[in-house]
């Protein structure tokens, strides 16, 4: 009988030191998050304060700051836009940071990400060649479209050569698909083949296929074959004009 009320004591004893110390974890959790979330928040304040000041307090914190400060920059960069050279010229350099760090460094993919939301915002051609370099080494998925995307809204031919590339890797179909989209917006002769390979290749999802059908849709007819119309159109007239 004793032996029996000495294990009954036993095991609750034990149990109620689990509760204990599943309550003091839970505790230190539920403070730890509290404190990341504090952190987030003073981070977004502080990013929000140098916006509304002058641009060069902006550029100091891209710089310097944590890659979590220079996400939000290039975040409130996206939201405000960015006009200035210099700030264009930070957003540049900034869309291939980190990128061959390992692929654990989710901080320095958020800067990349959040760059190339800027860059698409400010549509500057000169994002482009930056942009073009980045696609040939970028492996998240989440930053090859938003590159398709920044180039595709940017618009120039200068980027047609790097969407390609990502249109042949086929990584994943929602990179086809948004790099179809892009090439679309640009409109570009040097896409036109790979588009038509790819609207007719039923590997794909008809969403994709129908976005490189209305992606040639918007591909700009070529001078020669223009002007090869308009050769034959004339020189029928005239042997109908000498008959």
């Amino acid at each position: 009988m004793l032996k029996k009320i000495f294990i009954v004591t036993l095991m609750f004893a034990f149990s109620l030191s689990s509760v204990f110390a599943q309550e003091t974890t839970t505790t230190e959790t539920t403070t730890e998050s509290e404190g990341n979330k504090a952190r987030e928040e003073l981070s977004q304040n502080f990013v929000d304060a140098l916006a509304s000041q002058d641009e060069r307090l902006l550029i100091s914190a891209i710089e310097s700051g944590s890659p979590q400060v220079k996400a939000l920059c290039f975040k409130a960069l996206s939201e405000k836009g960015a006009s200035s050279e210099n700030l264009l010229e930070a957003i540049n350099r900034y869309v291939s940071y980190g990128l061959n760090a390992p692929s654990s460094q989710n901080s320095d993919s958020m800067v990349r990400y959040q760059a190339l939301q800027a860059a698409k915002a400010a549509k500057s051609e000169t994002s482009v060649e930056y942009i073009s370099q980045m696609l040939y080494s970028e492996q998240e998925t989440s930053n090859i479209i938003a590159a398709a995307q920044a180039l595709g809204e940017i618009g120039s031919p200068k980027g047609v050569a790097a969407l390609l590339f990502q249109l042949r890797l086929a990584k994943t179909q929602a990179i086809v698909y948004e790099t179809a989209v892009a090439l679309g917006k640009i409109g570009d002769q040097a896409a036109l083949s790979d588009l038509i390979d790819l609207a007719q290749n039923d590997q794909y999802f008809i969403v994709v296929r129908q976005a490189a059908v209305d992606a040639i849709k918007n591909i700009k007819p070529s001078s020669g074959d223009n002007n090869s119309g308009s050769s034959s159109t004339t020189t029928t007239d005239d042997t109908a004009a000498a008959q």
